[in-house]
């Protein structure tokens, strides 16, 4: 029987597991993708290895768990490039507006070498065969003395169990509890927002950082194109050059080969025609991602539900608790409440089994 089960090989799951470890806990890692890391996923251009990010990428000197993270796994990280034109364009056939960004704003930041990084450091800290991949959970009984966990055709124990699947999957994909959950959560699960779960990113890679020579900042706010926004994604040591941002939900509906034509034609409209000039286009619709993504039965706004009082409430007489970006009071819906949800999951389990050892 496993001390600690962890359903999800995310931000959350990973950061658990690793102040877990840091106790002498190995706690055992399910997750249902072929891949750790959730909605974090920094993908590599094809044409010469330039490092994009398809998820998580932004964080701020706010996000203080976070940053305490960082600081602890000694992860280096630089701030996002802003200097320069930025452009807006308005909705319908107003001129693109040109701006620039005010010097006194607070800085964002992404990680060296990207955002998975952080993901590996986690990773390397824990056992290899702690983690088991492509191994979605269907059901979670309470046993009494421990958590039963069905997985693909297996069965796993565990003395406490930590949830981190995002709280309307848990909802919409019909995991089953018995006894099944309190009264009023699967009504707050249904309505609650899946960060990440609509989006469509896209970054195109290129030989060199045009916009920069021509006093550009590659920031482009969009209320009339298919790219609503777009951010210089050139790396840390400035050798990789890349344009990154989010597509409208839109452009879902449309061929791949239609959503890299139209984004070309809208910078190369706004920015010059050295935006044909790109390397390679890469592309992330979360909405394909059956782990991230389920369709809502009603509009489900953005952040809605996030960090609900609900979620912190300990399941099955204290055995199970629920965990992810989501159910964090602390920035829920961003790194810094993945990693918040995380660590106070982790302080529960210990604090439990502190009680037991008196």
């Amino acid at each position: 029987m496993e001390d600690v089960i962890i359903v999800g090989a995310g931000l959350s799951g990973l950061t658990a597991a690793y102040y877990l470890k840091k106790e002498g806990i190995n706690a055992l890692v399910l997750e249902a993708r072929e891949r750790w890391g959730g909605r974090i996923l920094t993908a590599h251009a094809e044409a010469n290895g330039t490092p994009v990010e398809m998820g998580a990428t932004w964080f701020a000197d706010k996000h203080t768990y976070l940053m305490a993270l960082l600081a602890e796994l000694k992860l280096p990280f630089f701030e996002q490039f802003h200097q320069g034109i930025s452009v807006m364009e308005p909705a319908g056939s107003a001129p693109a507006q040109l701006f620039e960004v005010a010097q006194n704003t607070l800085p964002s930041y992404r990680l060296a070498g990207g955002t998975s990084a952080l993901v590996h450091a986690l990773t390397r800290c824990l056992a290899k065969d702690r983690v088991v991949l492509g191994s979605p959970v269907s059901e979670v009984t309470d046993e009494e003395d421990h958590v039963e966990i069905t997985s693909t055709g297996s069965t796993y124990l565990g003395r406490q169990a930590i949830l981190t699947i995002p709280p309307f999957l848990v909802y919409s994909q019909q995991i089953r509890f018995s006894p099944p959950l309190p009264e009023g959560l699967p009504e707050v699960m249904q309505h609650t927002h899946t960060w990440m779960s609509d989006a469509v990113k896209f970054a195109l890679s290129y030989p060199s950082p045009f916009w920069r020579e021509k006093g550009y900042s590659g920031t482009i706010l969009s209320q009339a194109g298919i790219a609503q926004q777009v951010y210089d994604h050139t790396n840390r040591e400035n050798t990789r050059f890349a344009l990154k941002g989010f597509l409208s939900p839109s452009a879902y509906a449309l061929p791949r080969e239609e959503r890299k034509q139209r984004v070309v034609r809208q910078l190369s409209g706004l920015m010059g025609k050295r935006a044909q000039q790109y390397l390679s286009y890469t592309e992330k619709l979360w909405k394909d991602a059956v782990y991230t993504h389920g369709d809502y039965t009603q509009v489900v706004l953005p952040h809605h539900n996030n960090g609900h009082p609900i979620f912190s409430q300990p399941l099955m007489n204290g055995k199970l608790y629920l965990s992810g970006t989501e159910t964090s009071p602390v920035f829920g819906g961003y790194m810094d409440g993945a990693v918040y949800s995380g660590l106070a999951a982790a302080r529960h389990i210990l604090s439990a089994a502190g009680s037991c050892r008196e």
